[in-house]
């Protein structure tokens, strides 16, 4: 049954293979690869505080482990799993000795038995019983991360079709975007650490955590404290029947119970008013209750919050609160960004506007209202928040307008974007549990980000002149100008695509239907280009996800980062180049990465544009071919096949 399953796997990777995801693949592993040598590479470190080593690989094991428990999670169903299988007669324990079995075989699982071997390079500066008992250490603590992958995937997968588990969704996510994008502030605080040493209850809830038990147990083998050498093994051991176990349960006939998502149990009055007099008001009403409504929307609400909230507490490390007064700011550009899909998020549902001709302004403006409705009074409270606990009001005409003109530049670019680059999903009542399986919004996600962005950059540059010039009435002339940015984009963009939903409908409707953007044709006789993150090499792939970091390095923490601190008055120069510099050359050097980080998303902006032009070139090209081959094969006039039948 092993070997079935195995061979099994391997079949479904080599036929779902694309250029796309094998890409994907090389990039992952290679960066995977990469930390598991850093990981081996750490063992070998000597460090002037005696525990220091031990604590760190601890860190470094519960880093895997979240990161075999959330990658799953968010990756998309693994290829084998025990859905499958569920009308085979299989007893549980076979199928689950297969199943794991199966998910041994893996790039993933081995760059983590890789990283793992670190123990045993730790346990060979010990002695050689630390060596023999930090083999089986490995191997349990390797079957540990897998087993707890899958069972987290099938508890989050009862969760996630929940308003609740929208929310964990969402927060986890944004964990894990927060994390990428603002790792620098992280390693400056294990800088701190490796200077300082960890504190003594910090060491202590760590080596608790149940994958250092294997690090303890070799430690203790080291020393000759044989208790605390056959303890945690055993212990380990345990832990890991126990998971196998759960994992075996869950996956029997008994599984767990879809979540469903239901209204108010409360009696609903019939709407009056506004609500009841205009077709833009019982529109708005609609998408109200698909925001309470949908665990999807509810993870479009929490992530960019989260998000913000998250990357504003990174800088607690270093005792600096400079982003508070720009978490509404964040939040409102983030959640432009996790709604650029908006149509495509409520799927084939598009055909009841369809139906109603002349009603598209109104649907438009009315999710457009809907998304202020949410996001508005929620960022205005976190600028308000955020700057008191600031304490120094001077970053609020900063805050106030950057969070005005994210909104009005939000509501208006998103609701455009969602219908000019549309992205087929599943309708909600087939929603799975990866965020990944409701369709690769990628693209749309950085569409949308850059715009909304730009439409902030106005404002600011208003409160940099009056704080430049030493003029407050100036500085607080970007506020306006944040609304009136916002007012312009809401209005207009909103106009576009209107007219965008009014011209193009059915086809969009085709899209959502057919989930094939190859299949979908407008007037003019082009087609639908596939996904480019589906076409374009790895080379391409590297290029622009390396202009994406040179971006994110460049403008914020080596340049807004700074600029930051100069603005508050901050003297502390931490890590940045620029507070580094003479005092004459730190504005020229602040204005300098600012342009490098912009550079860096302009390259990153102008690889994807060629790829997808690229990719709409070969559309437009494979669709003349067919269109040509399908002319050739249409009978002439005058043939018999041609005659009609009487």
């Amino acid at each position: 049954m092993v070997g079935v399953l195995i061979r099994m796997k391997l079949a479904v990777l080599r036929n779902t293979a694309t250029a796309g995801k094998t890409a994907w693949v090389v990039v992952g592993g290679t960066v995977g690869l990469c930390l598991a040598i850093a990981t081996v590479v750490l063992a070998f470190f000597d460090f002037a505080h005696p525990r220091m080593l031990m604590d760190l690989l601890a860190v470094t094991f519960a880093l895997w482990a979240l990161g075999w428990m959330v990658g799953p999670t968010f990756a998309g169903e693994p290829p084998l799993n025990g859905q499958h299988f569920h009308r085979q007669p299989i007893p549980r324990g076979t199928l689950a000795l297969g199943l794991l079995a199966s998910a041994m075989v893996a790039v993933t699982t081995a760059v983590t038995l890789l990283a793992f071997t670190s123990l045993i390079v730790f346990a060979a500066r010990l002695n050689l019983r630390a060596v023999v008992v930090s083999v089986p250490a490995v191997i349990l603590l390797l079957l540990l991360v897998v087993l707890l992958s899958r069972v987290v995937s099938l508890l989050f997968g009862a969760l996630a079709r929940s308003r609740f588990g929208g929310v964990v969704t969402a927060t986890v996510t944004a964990a894990m975007i927060a994390l990428a994008s603002f790792s620098w502030i992280i390693f400056i605080g294990i800088y701190v650490l490796l200077e300082q040493g960890f504190p003594p209850r910090l060491s202590t809830v760590l080596r608790s955590l149940p994958f250092s038990w294997g690090l303890l147990s070799v430690e203790a083998a080291g020393r000759g404290d044989w208790w605390w050498t056959v303890g945690p093994l055993v212990a380990l051991a345990v832990l890991v029947v126990v998971l196998f176990l759960v994992w075996t349960r869950l996956l029997g006939p008994q599984r767990l119970a879809r979540a469903v998502v239901r209204g108010s149990s409360a009696e609903r009055a019939a709407p009056r008013g506004w609500a009841a007099r205009s077709d833009l008001g019982a529109l708005y009403l609609k998408e109200m209750r698909t925001w309470w409504r949908d665990p999807l929307r509810t993870q479009n609400i929490a992530m960019p919050a989260a998000y913000a909230v998250i990357t504003a507490l990174f800088p607690l490390m270093l005792d600096f609160t400079g982003f508070f007064p720009f978490v509404g700011a964040a939040t409102a550009l983030m959640g432009a960004a996790t709604c650029a899909n908006l149509y495509g998020q409520d799927g084939t549902a598009l055909w009841m506007t369809l139906m109603l001709p002349g009603k598209e302004k109104a649907d438009v403006r009315a999710r457009q209202l809907a998304w202020l409705t949410v996001f508005g009074p929620m960022t205005l409270v976190m600028t308000a928040a955020g700057s008191v606990l600031h304490g120094d009001l001077s970053l609020v005409p900063w805050a106030l307008a950057a969070d005005l003109a994210a909104l009005g530049g939000g509501a208006g670019l998103l609701v455009w974007i969602s219908v000019v680059s549309l992205v087929p999903g599943p309708d909600p009542h087939r929603s799975k549990n990866s965020p990944l399986d409701h369709g690769d919004v990628t693209g749309q996600s950085f569409l949308m980000f850059f715009p909304t962005l730009a439409a902030v950059l106005p404002a600011l540059g208003v409160a940099l002149a009056g704080q430049l010039l030493d003029r407050p009435l100036l500085l607080w002339a970007s506020v306006p100008t944040g609304l009136l940015v916002g007012v312009v984009c809401y209005v207009w963009f909103g106009a576009l695509a209107a007219r965008r939903l009014r011209e193009k409908g059915p086809d969009l409707l085709q899209l959502m239907r057919s989930g094939r953007q190859r299949a979908v044709v407008d007037d003019l006789g082009t087609a639908k280009a596939p996904s480019v993150f589906e076409t374009m090499g790895a080379k391409n792939q590297f290029l622009m996800w390396g202009g994406m970091a040179i971006g994110i390095l460049g403008l914020f923490p080596q340049g807004l980062v700074p600029l930051g601190i100069k603005l508050s008055g901050s003297t502390d120069r931490l890590w940045f180049l620029a507070l580094y510099m003479p005092n004459p050359w730190q504005w020229p050097v602040i204005a300098g990465m600012i342009l490098i980080g912009l550079a860096g998303f302009g390259g990153m902006l102008a690889v994807y544009l060629a790829e997808s032009r690229k990719a709409k070139e070969k559309a437009r090209t494979e669709l003349k071919v067919r269109t040509e081959a399908a002319r050739a094969e249409e009978p002439k006039e005058g043939s018999v096949s041609a005659l009609p039948l009487a």
